[in-house]
């Protein structure tokens, strides 16, 4: 069974990673990876802006 990109899926709902092992950061899927770069931006943005703020009210 392939995805529309090629891409080969298992058959085996559980996995090649049973156990409850996680997978390599390469096969985390791909929402967890949006979310961190998401979170990053949001950190990023959030300690310029603080350090915008503390050097305009020195």
């Amino acid at each position: 069974m392939t995805q529309s990109h090629g891409q080969q899926i298992p058959m085996d709902p559980a996995g090649p990673h049973r156990g409850g092992h996680r997978p390599p950061a390469g096969r985390r899927p791909r929402a967890l990876r949006e979310y961190g770069t998401l979170l990053m931006a949001v950190v990023g943005l959030a300690l310029s802006l603080s350090t915008f703020l503390a050097m305009a009210l020195r």
